[in-house]
């Protein structure tokens, strides 16, 4: 049962929209929200031995700041939710985002981690670090222009050649408590192109959501990149559910990324929820 979500914040604008829209999103379970924030010493243009002469107050600033920054936060959050049962938490990291996400990932038992997306390049390229390395957890990206209601729509993209993990679905789908979700397909696929093993898991993914939703599930298909794109672009109030497939050598060397990032570049106006087999 999903109970400790991690919310990364750099205190912006965006950031601070992306937690409010997780609470609403979340609002009716208990659940122990940790908000992070990491940050780095900026040593740019000291050498060696400069770096050794900087005071102890020098290395105190960063992780003062972010301390007070996040006590702000949780101040901000525990008024705001005094009648919830959430619990606000912050983590002050000095390392880098990826680090921090999967050291307290392990220490805290983190079953969903959120990012903020959309913005601008700088997080483009971090999230994608985190999609890449962080996998034993669900990852859910959210647009600063995510609008969450009480009826979700849950569309689940995927070819098919594998057989769908549905354990981080599952755990995705109890957390959000009440709230009414129906899940979709888009298979990338050309529909009268389906192979064997294709139909086969795309039947057991159909037989999945028939035991839990009572109506028409919604099937589409998509052939390529841009049908994708459509599809996202017609259907932004939907999360899009991507599977990270599990890596192979290549991969794990680091010459491949993972299969969710060469398919955000279509859906970056979308909010998109990536679970791993």
């Amino acid at each position: 049962m999903m109970k400790n979500i991690l919310i990364p914040t750099d205190f912006s604008l965006h950031s601070y929209h992306v937690i409010d829209s997780v609470l609403n999103l979340f609002k009716n379970k208990k659940y122990d929200f940790y908000f992070l924030n990491s940050y780095a010493y900026t040593v740019n243009g000291l050498d060696a031995l400069e770096l050794l002469q900087e005071d102890e107050e020098w290395f105190e600033r960063p992780k003062e700041e972010s301390e007070k920054n996040l006590g702000r936060l949780i101040e901000r959050y525990t008024l705001k939710h005094s009648g919830s049962d959430h619990n606000f938490h912050a983590i002050s990291e000095g390392s880098n985002l990826v680090s921090a996400i999967k050291k307290h990932q392990e220490l805290l038992g983190i079953d969903l981690v959120i990012l903020s997306s959309g913005i601008n390049k700088s997080y483009d390229k971090e999230n994608k670090l985190v999609l890449d390395h962080v996998r034993k957890c669900p990852v859910l990206l959210l647009p600063v222009t995510t609008c969450v209601g009480d009826n979700l729509n849950i569309t689940m993209v995927s070819d098919f050649k594998q057989k769908i993990n549905t354990d981080q679905i599952d755990c995705f789908r109890h957390g959000l408590g009440s709230k009414k979700i129906d899940i979709g397909i888009l298979v990338l696929d050309e529909q009268n192109k389906l192979s064997e093993a294709v139909t086969m898991h795309l039947d057991a993914f159909i037989s999945y959501l028939a035991q839990f939703q009572n109506a028409n599930i919604n099937l589409e298909y998509a052939k390529n990149s841009s049908q994708l794109q459509t599809y996202a672009s017609l259907h932004r109030e939907a999360i899009m559910c991507l599977v990270d497939k599990k890596p192979g050598f290549m991969r794990r060397i680091g010459l491949f990324k993972s299969d969710v990032i060469s398919k955000l570049k279509q859906l970056n106006s979308n909010s998109v929820l990536a679970v791993h087999q």
